[in-house]
This record gives C-alpha cells, structure tokens and sequence, in this order.
C-alpha cells in the first residue's frame, strides 16, 4: 500500500478549479490572438495562395476547426486534468510514445513562444514606430523602428518580454485570468477603433489618395506590377480547391482555441467550459478577422492589390515601401477620416492594446505548455520538481520558469541563426495530436464501463455509433490532411525538408530516452515501476 502511494507525486495535484466558461474562452481568444492573428490574415493569406479569398479561408477554416475543437473538448471532459490529452493517449495508447510525442510539443510550444516574443520587437514594435514616424513627421519614432528590429534590439526587448511574460504567468491563476480579460477587453476595443477608421473612409479613391499621402505618391498604382514583375503569379485554380489548401494556414491562424483542455484540471464544470470556450473562441475571432476582411475589400482596395502589397513586404521590400498591416490601414485613415486631433489617442491605443495582447499571447503558451510538462512530471516520468507547487501562488512556478527558459531559446535562435524556421510548429502539433485524437476514437471499446459513466458530450451516440467516435474520425481526417497538403501546397515556411523531419525525430526520440531512463532510475532508487502510474487517472 506505501509503495501505491508512491506512485504519484502527491495525493492531489495542488492546483485549483479556478477557471470558469468565459475566462477559458478569453484563453482561447488569447492563443489565437487578436493581434498576431489579427495581422495575419491580411498579410499572408491572400499571397500564400493567390487567387482564393480570403473570408472563405477564414471560414472554411473556422468550420474545420469546430470539429477539432469538439474532439478536444471531449478528450479534456474524459479526464479533467492537466495535459488532458497526454493523459489519455498515455492510458490508451502506449505511456512511451505518448509522452515522446508530448514532450516534443512542450518544447516546440516553449520555443514558439520565444518566436512570438521576437516578433514583438522584429515587426510589430516597428510597424507602429514607423507608423507613428510617417504619419506625425517624427524623425525619433523612425530612427526608434530602425533600432528596435536590428539583431541587438530584438534579443534584448525579446529577453524583456520573456520575463514579463514569465512575472505574469507565475501567479495565482486568478490574477493571470484577470490580466487576460482586461487584454480581451483592450483588443475588443483596439478592432472596434480599426473598424471605424475603414468605414470612415469613403471608397477606393479616397483610400488610394491616403495611401500614396503617406507611402509616396503613385505607390498604389505600383504595387501590383511591382509584386509581379518580382515573382508573385496568381493562380487559376477553382477558389474552392485554394480555400482548402489554405486550410493550414487557416489552423495556424485560429491555433489556441482547444487549449483549455491541456489545463483541464483548474477548469469548473469542464464538460461545458471546454465546448463553450472552443467554439466562442473560434466564432467570436472568426467575427473579428471577418468583418475587418469585409470592410477592406472591394470596400477600399482588390484582393489582389493586398496579396501583391503582402508579397512585396516579405518578399522584396526594396522594390518599393510596404506595410501590408491592419493597424497601420486604420492608422492612416483614422488620421484623414475621423480625427486629426484624436488620431495620436487613437494610433497610441491601438499599439498599447496589440502589444499587451501579444503578451496575454505568450501567457497562454506558458501557461498551458507548463501544465503538460507539470502533467508528465505528476506521473514520475520527469523529476518530481517539475511538478512543484508554490503553497501561496498555487502555481507550479518550476514548470513555467521551464517554458521561459525554452522561450528565451526560441527568441535566440529567432534572432541570430535560421534554424528556428524548421520549427514548422502547426506540422508537430497536427503529427503529435494523431496519438490522442485515435485514442478518443477507441475510447468507447477500449474503455466501455467508463465510457458509459462519462459526462454527456463524450457518451452521446449517433445511431449506434459513440459520437465521439465519429467527430473523432472527422478530426483525423483533417489533421491528416493537414500534414499531408504540407507537402501539396507547401507555401508556409517553405517546403518541408529534411531538416524539418530530423528536428522532429530528434525530440521524439529524446522524449524516449528520458521516459525509460526515468522509468530505470525510479526503479532503481525507489522500486517503483513508473508504469504503474499509467495504469490510473491522475488524481485532481
């Protein structure tokens, strides 16, 4: 009986049901992000691939994504507790292959946090400084976007940001969801503030007129032969077929609305906050990139002017000024249309806003990324440490200073080598949720008498099939299409190569190597079989 209670770490994890069904949402918003994604979109969608539109990827994507997110809320209400899929892929499937697989999401989501951190002072810090330079004629605010995105300064304000991500992130969950519904709110209002300034602006005279104002005068007219006679070539297949090769890019953009079910265990009634806080993450932000798509084209400029000044940016931005961005759109017209008086109120609030979302972006990373880890340490397959939680911050500090430590990494290998460009991160999360997703579709067999006692979003059948069953296929079938139109349509981040596969092994095999050097250790220091652990639930 002693050595049964050994088995796990403690009798209770020692973190708490904090989170309720609109806190969880605000996580999801957060993961997809109303300002990365709110760039997104608008930046990359339409030169990625040419000639489909836009609103039919965002929505096409959303639809695919209510499916997954389904799934996903049925994998953290089978068992509400951190790494909720880790849990049940190791239960189900095998406790080595599962733990491999996530442990290299843990460290490709760390690293990805630190990408998005570097994003901060490589793009977004610029963009706004540039913004501020052009529009108000402030010499400083131009030489401030210069420095901002040199080497130098993006390592230095990413460490920043690293550890004012890491300061918000290691307290109570109550003040991490409090800092996250005040930066929902902020980028609520930041949208609302862009939306104004492009219905205010007349047509697509009045909007040629402010762009050449500021970029330089013809620079309109230009930027489509420019962008063509650079390489962009626009495609001739149906809209329908680009619509669903954009699908990938599509997951990218909505990426984080299913992250509530890896901190399933601080979630109240996780049944209902995980299908409430999937799906209203996804439709409210589906909102948000729609209508701001509606409002720009045919409204102020073609499609194909937006793909062209996409390309230009990312592609050849000496060939002639660009900044294909949301923001600076409703920069400039809130200057010409609304108010010249309250355009630095304005303009100021909206880079307050997006900067402080992006951080609420890297939270939810940490945050969520820290729980699997804690999760892997709860069953011993990791140092107990890891597992540690702060008796008066209830916040297992260790793991979250772990997903720092990863972040800081990430923003390094960002800056100063290009490795990180084969971290291609939507690829691992789709091969690494594989094992979990085909573990909900044998849940029903596999474990009848539980299945049985589930809550009701996991036992409901469609005829006589379990319809976890049947969502689960259909969600197979998308994250398979998604690796698979990796290699058909491989415009995001290249073609994927050698290198890319290698990254990939190289984690999994080490995630391997430690789960059965651990499971060798703790036999021989503690004569306890780790596997053991996996043959039960995590208590909460």
């Amino acid at each position: 009986m002693t050595e049964e209670k050994r088995i796990f770490v403690r009798k209770t994890s020692g973190l708490v049901r904090t989170i309720g069904w609109f806190s969880a949402m605000v996580f999801g918003v957060h993961c997809i992000s109303l300002s990365s994604s709110g760039l997104i979109p608008y930046a990359w969608v339409p030169w990625l691939w040419p000639g489909s539109d836009l609103i039919a990827v965002l929505t096409v994507s959303m639809l695919l994504c209510l499916l997954h997110a389904t799934t996903y809320a049925q994998i953290g209400s089978i068992y509400p507790r951190s790494g909720s899929d880790y849990v049940l892929g190791s239960r189900l499937i095998h406790p080595a292959i599962q733990f491999a697989a996530s442990f290299s999401f843990v460290i490709f989501t760390f690293l990805t946090a630190g990408s998005l951190i570097a994003w901060i002072p490589s793009s977004v810090l610029p963009s706004f400084y540039w913004s501020w330079g052009v529009i108000f004629n402030d010499p400083g605010a131009l030489a401030v976007a210069e420095w901002v995105k040199t080497p130098e300064g993006v390592f230095l304000i990413g460490l920043l940001f690293v550890f004012i991500t890491w300061l918000t992130t290691i307290l109570p969950t109550k003040h991490v969801v409090n800092i996250l519904n005040a930066g929902f709110f902020l980028g609520t209002i930041a949208w609302i503030l862009i939306y104004i300034a492009l219905l205010a602006c007349p047509g697509p005279d009045a909007f040629a007129r402010t762009w050449d104002k500021f970029m330089g005068a013809g620079n309109f007219e230009k930027v489509i032969p420019t962008a063509e006679a650079n390489g962009l070539e626009w495609s001739t297949a149906p809209w329908w077929l680009m619509a669903l090769a954009g699908t990938i890019m599509g997951f990218w953009i909505y990426y984080g609305y299913y992250i509530p079910s890896f901190f399933a265990g601080e979630l109240k009634e996780a049944p209902k906050t995980l299908i409430i806080s999937g799906w209203g993450s996804l439709i409210y932000t589906w909102l948000i990139f729609t209508l701001g798509a509606a409002l720009m084209y045919p409204r102020l400029f073609s499609l194909k002017w937006l793909a062209a000044e996409g390309y230009i940016f990312y592609n050849c931005p000496d060939a002639l000024p660009s900044l294909p961005f949301s923001t600076f759109f409703g920069s400039i017209l809130w200057y010409d249309y609304v108010s010249k008086e309250t355009a630095p109120l304005a303009i100021g609030f909206i880079a307050f806003a997006w900067i402080y979302t992006l951080i609420n972006l890297a939270q939810t990373y940490f945050f969520y990324g820290s729980r699997i880890l804690f999760a892997m340490a709860f069953d011993r397959a990791l140092p107990n440490w890891i597992a540690y939680v702060h008796s008066k911050l209830r916040s297992p500090i260790v793991s979250v200073t772990l997903a720092a430590i990863g972040a800081a990494i990430g923003v390094y290998l960002s800056v100063y080598t290009v490795i990180f460009v084969q971290f291609n991160f939507v690829l691992y999360a789709c091969v690494v949720q594989l094992l979990p997703v085909t573990a909900a579709i044998l849940y029903p067999f596999v474990r009848k008498e539980e299945f049985e006692r589930a809550p009701s979003i996991v036992r409901f059948k469609i005829g006589p099939i379990p319809g976890i069953t049947l969502i689960g296929i259909g969600t197979l079938l998308y994250l398979l299409w998604m690796i698979i139109s990796q290699y058909l349509f491989p415009a995001v981040g290249g073609a994927i190569g050698l290198h890319t596969v290698a990254w990939f092994a190289s984690f999994f095999v080490g995630g391997l190597i430690i789960f059965y050097v651990m499971r060798w250790y703790r036999l021989k220091t503690e004569g306890i079989d780790i596997l053991w652990a996996y043959k039960e639930i995590p208590p909460i």
